[in-house]
C-alpha cells in the first residue's frame, strides 16, 4: 500500500471513529502506523464526555500510566501545553524540562521508551479538554518534518471528528450501529433526500412543541419560517459535502420566542460517514437537538 493510501485510511478512520465500534483505537493505530511510531493516545476531560484511548498496549510494570503523582509539574508533556492551540515537540518539551524538575517524570518515560514524540490540542473550551498525542521510542527517534505534517494533518480530521462525537454524545456509534429507539437524545435521521429516515423518542416530542418541528411531508422544517430557512441551508450544504473536504457539523440555537430569546434548543446537524455501495435512502445526517440550560 503507497504511504498516501495509508495516510487516507488514516484519514477515513478518524472521520468514521466516532460511528463505529473500537474506532477512535483503529484510528489512532492507523496513525501510529503511517508516522513510523510507538504509540498514540487521545485523552480527554470534560464531566461525562471524558474518555482516554490509547492505540496499543504499553507495557507499564510499575504503574507510570496510572500514577497520579506524575500529572503535576514533572510532567514536561502537560507542562508544555501553553493554552494556544498548536502543535508541540520535543523542542518545546526540552525548553519546559530547562525550567523545572522533571527527573521523576524523565524516569518514567525511559522506563515506558516513550520520551519522543509530539502532540496537539483537538478541542479546548470551557467545557472540555482534549488532545491528541504520539509516543516514539529512543529507536525511533525525534519527530522529523514528515512525522510532523502527517500528524498535523490527521490531528485536523481527529478534531472534526471530535466535535461531531461531542455534539451526538457518547450514544454516536449505537446510532449508526443500533438504530435510534432507545435513544434518550433527541435525534432524527436523514436520507440524501433530506427526508426522514428514522427518530427517537424524544424527537417526536418535539413535532407537539409550538416552538420546535414540523413534517411537511418526510421533509423536517423548523417551527419559525427564518430559523428553518438556515436549517434547510445548512441541510444542503452538509447533504453536498463528502464528509472528508467539506463540512461536516452545522451548530446553532433554534426556538427563539419572548420567553427564551436566545432560543430552547442547541441544534447539530452532523454529517454521517458515507456507505460504500449504498442507494441514497441510508442515514446522511443526524439532527440532535439539546435544551439550552437557563
Amino acid at each position: 500500500m503507497s504511504v498516501d493510501q495509508e495516510l487516507r485510511d488514516a484519514e477515513l478512520a478518524f472521520l468514521n471513529a466516532p460511528f463505529q465500534p473500537d474506532g477512535w483505537r483503529i484510528a489512532t493505530r492507523k496513525l501510529v502506523d503511517v508516522t513510523g511510531s510507538a504509540a498514540a493516545q487521545i485523552i480527554g476531560l470534560g464531566g461525562p464526555d471524558s474518555f482516554t484511548v490509547i492505540s496499543h498496549d504499553v507495557p507499564d510494570p510499575r504503574g507510570h500510566l496510572t500514577n497520579p503523582a506524575l500529572l503535576g509539574a514533572c510532567n514536561w508533556r502537560i507542562g508544555a501545553v501553553d493554552g494556544r492551540s498548536r502543535l508541540q515537540h520535543e523542542p518545546h518539551f526540552e525548553a519546559y524540562r530547562a525550567l523545572h524538575k522533571t527527573s521523576d517524570y524523565d524516569d518514567a518515560v525511559s522506563d515506558l521508551d516513550t520520551r519522543f514524540g509530539c502532540q496537539a490540542p483537538l478541542v479546548a473550551d470551557a467545557a472540555h479538554l482534549f488532545g491528541l498525542a504520539l509516543f516514539r521510542s529512543n529507536r525511533q527517534g525525534c519527530c522529523d518534518a514528515e512525522v510532523l505534517d502527517r500528524f498535523s494533518f490527521l490531528a485536523r480530521h481527529a478534531q472534526r471528528a471530535l466535535r461531531v462525537q461531542l455534539a451526538l454524545g457518547q450514544e454516536a456509534a449505537e446510532l449508526m450501529l443500533d438504530g435510534v429507539a432507545g435513544r434518550s437524545e433527541a435525534t432524527l435521521l436523514l436520507d440524501r433526500f433530506a427526508g426522514l429516515s428514522g427518530m427517537t423518542p424524544a424527537a417526536e416530542t418535539l413535532f407537539d412543541h409550538p416552538k420546535g418541528l414540523r413534517l411537511d411531508g418526510l421533509l423536517v422544517r423548523l417551527a419559525d419560517p427564518t430559523e428553518n430557512g438556515f436549517f434547510a441551508a445548512a441541510v444542503g450544504r452538509l447533504l453536498a459535502s463528502d464528509g472528508v473536504t467539506g463540512p461536516v457539523l452545522h451548530e446553532g440555537q433554534v426556538g427563539r420566542c419572548a420567553e427564551a430569546p436566545g432560543g430552547r434548543w442547541r441544534l447539530f446537524i452532523c454529517r454521517l460517514p458515507t456507505v460504500q455501495h449504498g442507494f441514497g435512502f441510508e442515514p446522511q445526517l443526524a439532527v440532535t437537538l439539546t435544551p439550552l440550560k437557563g
